[in-house]
């Protein structure tokens, strides 16, 4: 159905008018000329034809690159400054241009250092709050969005991940013991720490539950590195291992209404176990379950042929486009030195090309960024340096690119006339744009416009609810005939215009099209001049 929304607020002249719903067919073919369904020969129409923008970054959600940082000692004071002057097999680079999104992966502890205190309150000093500043106040300068992630458990680490006033409540822990550092851990079972930690999810959703700061949520927060496996529970055995996983799941989609949240399809979710050769029954519906609650997908593990194998593949083809994926390389640069020997890397730029073929094969929407404070052993200047072209090409042909290939409208109306417009849209990347998931609820929608000529803000806005932006899938062109009223408007001449807009925020533009040309400065794509009369 067609609605209309009246946005002459911008403008000095008023126009009144309903829009009204008619009629709006799809069909998708790879001409669009056959006549099924739509048409292109529309008596007093104009064909415009869109030539695509194929290399550009794009800021849409959920496609190109993810940023890494975290709080701890290893986050350089420099860290935008390296970032801004990365150095590159094809000369200095800025990150910030090759990626959307600066994720913030970190202790609990760093985040929460007191009970009610946060690294976000203005009066809150620990060192880890000066970080999240710095880090924060440098994405918005260079247009990021934020995506965040919580570790628990303090296995491997040198520092305790969980705040004390956790244990100082009551919580039942366990102890490790990292090189000569012994650190503890809440059980995630035990009641005391699911307390704490849900009113910690709650006052960040609070504040950054917000899709315009943070674009998604990541994992669970459980387990070695909280990536959701090799788990310990107060019971020594996997049997709160169903429980837990309800209860978090459960914690995230209530407080995390409007960011979509991610979990890892990992073949030991929340189990005791690291790996495990035959996957149980139990971690296929535990995945599923926390799918159908309104979950995306994630695994971190890409490029280890020894533990993204045919299960993991299969999985992700088991949801291609019903859920975005995003990826994270398995192997560290500073860490697992010749270790990749054992997969048939003979070097990092081979795993880089082994993490990108899994990513592309599994359809991924995006691809990490990882750091290091000693830069040349990170996975960033890796990527930059020993895997430059692959860089650009995530950024061609990863992810979703839409645009409008054909676009037939009127060129002469009456102000009170229905209209028929013809409209072929297509995607040029490999991922998909997942107006399906829960928390974006189909709000991003095909909208018309009527331009003012001389100011190129819209006069009038007519939003298509029918086209479904997951649909658009790379190398199956949808084509849609559309008929609606143009409700009253006043004799004039105008542009006509398409876009992408977000139906939440009185149908502003909400994802930028990929069109070569003809964007206008609020993201509205120039079709060409009608005469209304």
């Amino acid at each position: 159905m067609f609605s209309k929304s009246d946005i002459t607020r911008k403008l000095s002249v008023l126009i009144s008018g309903a829009a009204l719903a008619l009629t709006s067919v799809a069909c998708s073919d790879d001409d669009a000329t056959s006549g099924q369904g739509a048409g292109w020969n529309i008596p007093g129409n104009e064909v415009v034809s869109v030539k695509p923008e194929r290399y550009k970054l794009l800021r849409n959600p959920f496609t190109g690159w993810v940023l890494y940082a975290g709080l701890g000692d290893g986050l350089s004071d420099s860290f935008w400054e390296d970032y801004d002057n990365m150095e590159s097999s094809a000369g200095r680079v800025k990150v910030s241009d090759y990626s959307n999104v600066l994720f913030i992966r970190a202790a609990w502890s760093y985040f929460n250092p007191e009970e009610g205190k946060y690294v976000w309150d203005d009066d809150c000093n620990t060192v880890y709050a000066r970080r999240f500043r710095m880090l924060v106040e440098g994405a918005r300068e260079r247009d990021m969005k934020l995506a965040f992630s919580f570790i628990c458990d303090s296995q491997d680490k040198h520092d305790n991940f969980s705040p004390e006033y956790v244990k100082e409540a009551g919580a039942k822990y366990y102890v490790t013991t990292t090189g000569s550092v012994q650190v503890w851990s809440p059980y995630p079972d035990d009641p005391v720490f699911q307390e704490k930690f849900s009113r910690f999810i709650h006052d960040f959703a609070a504040k950054y539950d917000d899709p315009d700061v943070t674009m998604f949520m990541s994992g669970t927060g459980l387990g070695k590195w909280g990536e959701s496996h090799s788990v310990i529970y107060s019971t020594g055995n996997n049997d709160p291992r169903e429980s837990v996983t309800e209860w978090i799941t459960d914690l995230y989609m209530k407080e995390f209404k409007r960011v979509p949240c991610f979990i890892n399809y990992h073949r030991a979710l929340l189990a005791t176990a690291s790996y495990t050769e035959n996957v149980s029954a139990l971690t296929e519906r535990l995945i599923e379950m926390a799918v159908e609650k309104g979950f995306s997908l994630r695994n971190d593990a890409f490029g280890m042929k020894s533990y993204y194998k045919d299960w993991e593949r299969n999985f992700a083809s088991a949801h291609l486009f019903q859920r975005p994926i995003i990826m994270e390389g398995g192997w560290v640069k500073s860490s697992h030195g010749s270790s990749i020997n054992g997969d048939g890397y003979s070097s990092y730029a081979e795993v880089r090309q082994g993490e990108y073929y899994e990513a592309k094969g599994a359809h991924v929407n995006m691809m990490d960024f990882r750091y290091s404070s000693n830069m040349a052993m990170g996975e960033t200047w890796s990527w930059f340096n020993e895997a430059y072209d692959l860089v650009s090409e995530f950024i061609s042909e990863g992810g979703y690119r839409l645009y409008p290939d054909k676009v037939s409208v009127p060129v002469n109306v009456s102000g009170s006339a229905t209209v028929t417009v013809t409209h072929r849209w297509s995607n040029l990347g490999w991922g998909y744009c997942p107006t399906n998931i829960p928390q974006w609820n189909q709000k991003y929608k095909v909208a018309f416009a009527l331009l003012d000529k001389t100011t190129l803000h819209p006069v009038e806005v007519y939003v298509d609810d029918k086209p479904c932006l997951n649909d658009w899938i790379k190398g199956k062109p949808t084509t849609y005939e559309s008929r609606f009223s143009l409700g009253g408007v006043a004799d004039g001449e105008y542009y006509w215009a398409v876009g992408l807009v977000d139906t939440t925020k009185d149908n502003e533009i909400g994802l930028q099209i990929s069109a070569k040309e003809g964007i206008t400065p609020e993201g509205w794509l120039q079709l060409t001049a009608v005469n209304v009369k």
